[in-house]
């Protein structure tokens, strides 16, 4: 089957940076003690794909019992970039997956679909060298449902590689195939789901190939 719209999550899909953004989110929050910032971070991994700015305006409010305001959200974006941005630029996109953007047929359309910030995903992509390879790039403050939807306009068929319940959720909300790209912080999710799985992006295009509708 050929699918002419492909599109990827980020963080554990283009590139291992969802550890090091989990690790962030625990570091984030520390500040508050020890127990806050394991409440926190279990509160990250449950909500993984999710916008970083829905989960502080939660935290804030339920867990740290604050008002939220602008400058909150902001301060909290500002720390969490200084502990992960420059380590998830450091890390290496697998072989594979470089030569299958190189390599890809003139009638793919490829897309990231994302809850980092747009302008820091795109800042990411061009810092990597890859932001060339995507027709388009979404993050947030749109949902991936969003993203979802205004690819779809194309009326091409559609295929989206995620690795959270949020991407699984989002693809089955729009009726685009989801492939779980799988690893061991979301083995557990996905554990009783029947999904379609990856471990890496070796021979993609003949597993692409090989899939039905």
């Amino acid at each position: 089957m050929t699918f002419e719209n492909i599109i990827f999550d980020f963080d554990g899909v283009i590139l291992e940076s969802h550890k090091i953004k989990n690790r962030a989110f625990h570091q984030l929050f520390l500040p508050y003690g020890k127990k806050i910032a394991k409440m926190t971070h279990e509160y990250h991994l449950r909500n993984l794909g999710k916008s970083r700015f829905i989960k502080f305006r939660y935290i804030i409010k339920k867990i740290l019992n604050q008002n939220v305001t602008k400058e909150k959200l902001n301060s909290l974006s500002v720390k969490f970039n200084k502990l992960s941005f420059e380590k998830i630029c450091n890390l290496k996109i697998s072989n594979s997956l470089l030569n299958y953007f190189k390599t890809i047929n003139k009638n793919t359309n490829l897309y990231i679909s994302t809850g980092t910030p747009q302008k820091l995903i795109e800042k990411i992509l061009k810092k990597k060298k890859i932001y060339k390879y995507f027709k388009k790039v979404y993050g947030s403050p749109l949902t991936k449902i969003q993203h979802i939807n205004q690819i779809k306009k194309n009326k091409k068929k559609t295929i989206f590689i995620g690795d959270s319940y949020e991407d699984f959720i989002s693809c089955k909300k729009t009726k685009v195939k989801f492939i779980l790209k799988k690893h061991k912080e979301n083995k557990k999710t996905f554990i009783n789901k029947r999904v379609i799985k990856i471990k890496n992006f070796r021979n993609f295009n003949f597993f692409l190939s090989s899939l039905k509708n």
